[in-house]
């Protein structure tokens, strides 16, 4: 019997392991995001979900174009009130809309568990999203952010699900 966390992680290693070598450790983060919503937002049966992310600086990587923003490295995790549990890594960028409105795609991978949750698949599950937020003026922010998550078809089963999320981020004091 194949166990898809085993699975997940070892294609999360052979897939990520040689290019998460060289970007991390990123430094410290900079700012925290704590986030509570709706998992299987789409779907008829759905679950209540709450996660917290920490955000690093933004970097330049060499691989990237000139004209492609620096990204953010993310580490997260995500769980429901089905027994979900999803912790991950990433990126994001960040696209300011004014002075006070801030747009950020982004993408992870991360190791998937199901418990009495949806079947996604398997194990290794990605992350695709976008957040819009409104910077306060002490320099935190709120916004709502609209996730997708799915295997990519490396398994034989792909259903994918949504989540939306209300996020606070916080900027972390040196």
């Amino acid at each position: 019997m194949r166990n898809p966390i085993w699975q997940g992680l070892l294609l999360l290693l052979l897939a990520g392991g040689p290019m998460a070598a060289q970007l991390w450790p990123p430094g410290p983060p900079v700012t925290v995001a704590a986030n509570a919503g709706t998992f299987e937002v789409l779907d008829s049966v759905s679950a209540y979900e709450m996660g917290w992310e920490l955000r690093y600086a933004p970097r330049r990587f060499r691989f990237l174009p000139r004209w492609a923003p620096d990204l953010m490295p993310t580490a997260g995790v995500m769980a429901t009130t089905r027994g979900v549990i999803y912790p991950y890594a990433g990126f994001r960028f960040e696209i300011p809309l004014g002075d006070r409105w801030v747009l950020s795609p982004g993408t992870a991978a991360g190791l998937y568990y199901r418990d009495h949750g949806k079947n996604l698949g398997g194990g290794l599950e990605f992350r695709s999203h976008i957040e819009l937020s409104f910077r306060l003026p002490w320099q935190d922010r709120i916004g709502i952010s609209f996730y997708h998550l799915s295997n990519a078809n490396l398994f034989d089963f792909n259903p994918g699900t949504e989540s939306a999320v209300v996020t606070y981020t916080a900027k972390l004091r040196r």
